[in-house]
């Protein structure tokens, strides 16, 4: 594919082209040197290839005009709007537009690749701090990405030491707790953690029978724990009843023997007529007599004759009485028989429990066999009574021992996972090192490399201009100690990594700073890449001059193109003699005086300086005194 060339850039109302500006490229020549004085408009054609490929005026930035310098953007008077420019290559126009916030451009795919150097930054590229200084080199040793790898993996690392540090302080923690179970037990073997290893293959499940057994076993003695008590206590409810059964029925006898053996027949005919009359109404004659006289009053009479004797009052309540008590008697005797057969019955499941059971074998059990006697019950439930706490205590040993033994289980296992991790982490964390020691050496070695390059590089453009100076030996290194810091040496009578600034002049600083501008500009595509020089070489000495043009000559063929502005006059001199070469590819334009009416304009083309040249050479004029190789004109 054919290289894409220049052919025309317009400028419309950005800085100082407040009226339309029109710079017309020659074609073939891949060098365009654009003269004038101070305050002709050379940064304005600088700015508008600038915010072109990069979106940005930077001859406004660090002038103190305050983080805000779009609002200068545009010429004296404009707004965003009136904003324009357009560079037509062989390739098409692309051409750029504003807003207050953005910057368009209407065909991004011809958008052009722009690197610009002005004289306020090139001494930045050498003297700025380190920091400042590694901005300029960081997108060729950018390696970012890497270092985030690097970062995650160091990260990494500290998180696993400090995980293997946990790990390890966990297994002397599980150690120490084994060793104080183990000193619980008054060291039953000779190693706590053989100790432990045993321990804990113990059956669980046989201290959980056991305290069930044991729980049984209180139960059952709760149910008869109180036998002997109940037992006197129905004995002495049956006693009180059939003595009140006896003193009832004495009463009745005594009442009974008051009363004649006639009075209580004819009592017993009264209550069996009183009976009678109730529930026949409608007599008309005594059912005795059959007399029909007084049957009116045969029921009121009947009545008035009982109720005449208490006696029989005092019989009916008797005879009530010793129903009641024989009744009395009879529930308590029930009671008792009741309670002596349910109390044989759960001595007889403890007997049977107690000598079936085999969980139970070790403990302290009741003495049997069990009296027959009820009243020796109490005697010997009190002799065992003191055993049931034991029985409690035991069953609480069940529970302790098995939550003894899973405290150990548990212990064990968190002392295997540590062990476990801290042997599986003292393999990884080595490892982990030497990977990191391996991307950072690597790393290390990626820039190292680049920066040796770019230092051959300007090293070889330094001596093109500064010859048998003795100067070519320069180095770019990264500051280990410090993150984005980058550090520039010379070796100066013999001495190496010195710092230029100490020793060299203001014309080598400038010079080593364009060599450095160069070497990296040189490593980004520069075959699709406009160099653009602002002015950059106002202090370089006469005798320098020339070398600077022939190292920019063999640089800018690798460039698609390159602008170079000055208000050095010599620049001007050598090419209207001929000593810049315009016939080997340098178009030469000249910058009128600007004004706010007219704006930036030129005053004549390459092509019309030759011809002047070319007239002077034919003139009788001693070629000994044309200015161009005079110091200064």
């Amino acid at each position: 594919m054919a290289a894409i060339s220049l052919r025309c850039l317009s400028i419309e109302n950005l800085r100082g082209s407040v009226t339309p500006f029109v710079l017309q490229f020659e074609k073939g020549k891949k060098l365009t040197i654009i003269y004038g004085e101070n305050g002709t408009g050379k940064s304005t054609i600088s700015d508008a290839l600038d915010l072109l490929g990069n979106s940005k005026l930077g001859s406004l930035e660090n002038r103190g005009v305050g983080a805000a310098t779009r609002v200068y953007w545009p010429s004296f008077g404009k707004v965003y709007a009136d904003v324009r420019v357009a560079l037509e290559t062989s390739n098409g126009t692309c051409t750029l537009s504003l807003d207050k916030k953005n910057v368009f451009i209407d065909q991004e795919i011809l958008k052009p690749q722009v690197s610009v150097l002005r004289r306020g930054e090139i001494l930045r590229l050498v003297t700025a701090q380190p920091a400042e200084r590694y901005k300029e080199i960081r997108r060729f040793v950018d390696v970012s990405g890497v270092e985030v790898s690097e970062g995650t993996l160091r990260k990494l690392i500290n998180d696993k030491s400090k995980d293997y540090e946990s790990a390890v302080t966990r297994v002397s923690a599980n150690r120490e707790n084994i060793e104080n179970f183990w000193v619980q037990v008054n060291k039953p073997n000779s190693n706590a953690l053989l100790w432990a290893k045993s321990e804990i293959k113990r059956d669980l499940h046989q201290f959980e029978q056991q305290k069930k057994a044991i729980d049984d076993l209180i139960l059952l003695w709760s149910a008869i724990e109180r036998c002997g008590e109940q037992f006197q206590s129905l004995k002495d409810n049956l006693e009180t009843a059939k003595n009140e059964l006896l003193q009832s029925k004495e009463t009745l006898y005594e009442i009974t023997h008051r009363a004649s053996n006639d009075y209580l027949e004819v009592m017993d005919i009264l209550q069996a007529a009183k009976k009678y009359l109730h529930t026949h109404t409608d007599l008309t004659v005594c059912p005795l007599c059959e007399s029909s006289e007084n049957v009116d009053n045969l029921v009121v009479e009947v009545e008035r004759r009982i109720e005449a004797n208490g006696l029989l009052s005092q019989l009916d309540t008797a005879k009530q009485s010793v129903v009641l008590k024989e009744n009395a008697e009879k529930t308590q005797q029930q009671r008792l028989d009741d309670f002596l057969e349910n109390a044989k019955d759960a001595f007889l499941k403890l007997t049977n429990y107690c000598s079936q059971t085999l969980e139970i074998n070790s403990l302290d059990l009741p003495i049997f066999p069990i009296p027959e006697d009820p009243e020796r019950w109490s005697e010997w439930i009190m002799a065992n009574q003191n055993k049931k706490q034991f029985w409690r205590d035991a069953a609480d040993t069940c529970i302790d021992s098995k939550n003894f033994i899973e405290t150990l289980r548990r212990s064990l296992i968190a002392l295997e996972e540590s062990e476990t991790i801290a042997r599986e982490l003292s393999v990884t964390l080595p490892k982990l090192k030497k990977v990191l020691s391996i991307v950072e050496n690597e790393r290390k070695k990626y820039t190292d490399n680049i920066l040796d390059a770019i230092s051959v590089r300007v090293g070889q453009l330094y001596e093109l201009i500064h010859p048998g100076e003795g100067l070519d030996k320069i180095t770019l290194a990264l500051d280990a100690a410090k993150r984005g810091s980058l550090d520039i040496a010379i070796e100066f009578a013999g001495k190496q990594d010195t710092p230029p600034q100490a020793y060299f002049s203001d014309s080598h600083l400038d010079t080593l700073g364009l060599c450095v501008f160069l070497a990296l500009a040189e490593r980004e595509n520069p075959e699709q890449k406009i160099l653009v020089l602002d002015d950059v070489l106002g202090s370089v000495d006469e005798p320098h001059v020339e070398r600077v043009i022939s190292m920019i000559y063999e640089v800018i063929q690798r460039f698609q193109h390159a602008i170079v502005t000055t208000h050095y006059r010599p620049w001007r001199e050598k090419f209207r003699w001929g000593i810049l070469k315009p016939d080997q590819g340098c178009q030469f334009v000249e910058l009128k005086h600007w004004s706010l009416d007219n704006g930036m304009a030129l005053t004549g083309s390459g092509k019309e300086i030759m011809r002047l040249k070319n007239l002077l050479s034919d003139s009788d004029i001693d070629q000994q005194s044309i200015p161009g190789k005079a110091a200064v004109i």
